[in-house]
């Protein structure tokens, strides 16, 4: 299940970014939702919000890294655990979607621009790792007990 969430989260990451740099002159705009929302079409050098630019190399790196121990933690302690495994599929498609970005042209396309808050421009991918991040985060601390000050010594 996770490697079938990845594939269809990068493929359609990929298609969609194929489809704006195709079809749009960098950084042209065309508005879906006037003063609300844009596609933008940008080449982003670096990661979120545009920090470690045109550290292409490095970006990779981490993408790896991350993939390999999203197939690690799958592998290992997944079992059927399906908001896990969404959640790591989820993820593992987001940074490949990126990753391929990063080894085809040296940066990453984005083109969604939430302009009513001034958000950065993000793409498919982008969405995806905050998505399962965010999800993750709430899933820790609610196993937890929802107190983060809580030791497990008591």
């Amino acid at each position: 299940m996770v490697y079938l969430i990845a594939i269809v989260v990068a493929a359609l990451d990929q298609w969609i970014k194929w489809t704006v740099s195709t079809r749009m002159p960098l950084n042209s705009v065309i508005p879906i939702w006037p003063h609300v929302l844009d596609l933008y079409y940008v080449q982003n050098q670096g990661a979120a919000f545009s920090i470690l630019l045109n550290q292409r190399w490095l970006l990779m790196l981490v993408a790896i890294l991350v993939i390999a121990v999203i197939v690690y933690v799958d592998r290992r302690y997944v079992g059927r655990d399906r908001g896990l495994k969404v959640a790591l599929g989820l993820l593992l498609g987001g940074a490949v979607g990126n990753l391929i970005d990063r080894i085809w042209h040296g940066y990453v396309i984005d083109y969604i621009y939430v302009q009513i808050i001034h958000y950065p421009v993000f793409n498919l991918a982008d969405s995806c790792i905050v998505l399962s991040v965010l999800y993750l985060i709430v899933r820790a601390w609610r196993k937890r007990g929802g107190n983060p000050d809580r030791t497990d010594e008591s």
